[in-house]
């Protein structure tokens, strides 16, 4: 009878457990996302109001993806708490803690991705722009950084984020209980779900994630 009852009792804590630990995950990663945000406002305030390029071209220097140098390295002096050489340190501002993977990750695998359009200067490699903070004229509905991963890999973060292709192909990651923390230009986070993430045609020309 004993037993029964502790089976019974475990039963219906262990959900509650759960839940319990996944809306401290989720906190913190919110934590984790205000933290990018004033390192994002640091390098903006030295660079003259402009904002770090999601990547920008390096001929004959050193290459991400290519010849890409995606924002980690970019902001590297920035995020010395995080980015160590060209390498992301695990348990760092940069992990999220909900993600299954904890481990030092190449500089091109944040758990966090810069909204390519929006803010992180278009997707032509020789085309990139670097946006002005000026040029944000809705910062409370602009969005910054998502959740991010690789569709097609279990095991890391991206540096790029874009809403189109659906659950595919747009390395936004829905890891908060069916949501995503959402990093907006004024500096505050929130939680969206797919309908919001995934906005309809012509969304690169107004917020959240086309040009500001």
């Amino acid at each position: 009878m004993v037993v029964a009852i502790i089976i019974l009792l475990i039963s219906i804590l262990l959900p509650a457990l759960s839940k319990t630990r996944e809306v401290a995950k989720r906190i913190a990663c919110v934590s984790n996302q205000r933290q990018l945000s004033l390192a994002w406002n640091n390098y903006c305030i030295d660079y003259g109001g402009r904002l770090p390029a999601y990547d920008t071209t390096i001929w004959g220097d050193l290459g991400g993806e290519g010849n890409h140098w995606p924002w980690p390295i970019t902001m590297r002096d920035h995020l010395s708490k995080a980015v160590s050489g060209t390498t992301i340190k695990k348990n760092s501002f940069l992990m999220c803690p909900s993600f299954p993977v904890n481990q030092n990750q190449n500089y091109w695998n944040p758990e966090y991705g810069m909204n390519v359009y929006g803010i992180g200067g278009g997707t032509a490699v020789d085309s990139k722009q670097y946006t002005k903070v000026s040029n944000i004229k809705s910062p409370s509905e602009q969005g910054a950084f998502t959740d991010s991963y690789i569709p097609w890999s279990s095991n890391a973060g991206y540096y790029g984020i874009w809403p189109q292709g659906g659950n595919a192909g747009s390395m936004i990651n829905f890891r908060h209980s069916t949501k995503t923390n959402v990093l907006f230009c004024d500096g505050h986070v929130e939680p969206k779900d797919r309908l919001w993430v995934y906005p309809p045609w012509g969304w690169w020309n107004k917020v959240p994630w086309g040009s500001p």
